[in-house]
């Protein structure tokens, strides 16, 4: 992986097959992630992923959380689905990925969400945390960490 920006201002990722297949995969899970959100029971737990990404606004009160979402998680979650769209749409094209500024948004909120629903499957709560030890958490922490990095340097060579 390379991201460099242009005399212009533009950023272009170069991105292996690979890399690609992971970030294609990954925003296609998380796409069906939001829409299984629609099929949740009341009274059911709610898969912490997906918790994570669609946070209550009110701890510890839940007839306010639930008003709260009532009025703003479809809105949210429809702009989360456009932005994994976005990036799924732009790792569809051959070659070089060539971002805007505005087109580098999606992308980054997008590799936020990922980081935040892979964290919430390792048990990633707070920053310095390294998660689960084993063999077994070892690739999703390596996929983890790897959207960190180029979710960093995506913003540095902004």
């Amino acid at each position: 992986m390379r991201v460099h920006r242009s005399i212009g201002g533009t950023l272009t990722l170069d991105l292996s097959r690979e890399e690609r297949g992971i970030l294609h995969g990954l925003t296609d899970e998380l796409v069906a992630l939001l829409d299984e959100r629609d099929i949740e029971q009341p009274g059911e737990t709610r898969d912490p992923a997906l918790a994570r990404l669609l946070p209550d606004a009110y701890q510890g009160d839940a007839a306010a959380s639930a008003e709260f979402r009532r009025f703003t998680e479809d809105e949210l979650a429809a702009a989360k689905t456009a932005d994994a769209r976005a990036l799924s749409m732009a790792l569809q094209a051959g070659g070089p990925i060539v971002l805007e500024a505005e087109t580098a948004r999606p992308w980054l909120r997008s590799i936020t969400d990922l980081r935040l629903a892979l964290a919430a499957r390792l048990g990633i709560r707070d920053d310095g945390d390294e998660g689960p030890l084993g063999p077994e958490a070892e690739p999703t922490k390596a996929v983890y960490f790897w959207l960190g990095y180029l979710q960093e340097s995506i913003l540095s060579a902004l």
